[in-house]
């Protein structure tokens, strides 16, 4: 004779009462459609760039790393110019990525971000190629001072962070979903003001094939000064 089940997950549950329904074909506003197409192939172009464009980059190119690096380049012109004046405020940008920044990355990297604070344009995001020197920096947190060297390398300081210093090349991004996706006139002026200056533009493109198939296109292409 067996036991008899008296759990909750072995008892048969009631029926719902079924009380109609409607079924109905739904569009999206040709605006939405669009906004949804966009956060899509911006999520699809990053998980590109980082999977696949950045270890091909590290392997063809010799660098150590390669980052995709977003920042608000909105800010105002004001707000861009007080910090060009000093090379160091640039610095916590590559904190984030976890490297210190050496001076003619620096200096490259405001160079960039001065002549697109001044044309008020906005891409996807830079493109940094780090290849490490072979020394570290100690910074401490939050105030961006430099903190002497340790003697005693197993000492730790709770208010200190320690990055490997870097120096490298950067590369601008932008990323256009849909066949009629264009770079509008300001960017174009942009764009090949800093490719003139030696400073690349990586293009990434989307195109949804089918969601059904999940099935999409991303093309990438690099325009450059000719050596």
């Amino acid at each position: 004779m067996h036991a008899r089940s008296t759990t909750r997950a072995h008892q048969r549950m009631p029926s719902l009462p079924f009380l109609g329904g409607v079924r109905l074909e739904y569009r999206l506003k040709s605006l939405e459609l669009n906004i949804l197409k966009g956060v899509i192939g911006e999520h699809l172009a990053r998980s590109f760039i980082r999977n696949t464009l950045a270890p091909k980059l590290v392997e063809e190119e010799k660098w150590d790393h390669v980052v995709f690096s977003r920042n608000d380049y909105k800010q105002s012109l004001k707000a861009w110019n007080e910090k060009l004046f000093s090379y160091d405020h640039f610095r916590e940008d590559f904190y984030v990525h976890g490297f210190y920044a050496n001076r003619q990355l620096l200096r490259r990297y405001a160079m960039v971000v001065g002549v697109l604070a001044r044309n008020h344009c906005t891409p996807d995001g830079l493109l940094l190629k780090l290849r490490e020197k072979g020394s570290k920096r100690r910074v401490r947190k939050n105030t961006g001072l430099f903190d002497s060297w340790v003697r005693n390398k197993s000492e730790k300081h709770d208010d200190v962070a320690e990055y490997a210093v870097v120096d490298g090349d950067m590369e601008v991004v932008e990323i256009k979903c849909g066949r009629s996706a264009k770079l509008m006139k300001k960017q174009k002026e942009t764009y090949n003001d800093l490719v003139w200056k030696g400073v690349p533009l990586r293009m990434v493109e989307v195109r949804i094939v089918s969601f059904d198939r999940n099935k999409f296109l991303v093309q990438e292409r690099k325009f450059a000064k000719r050596v």
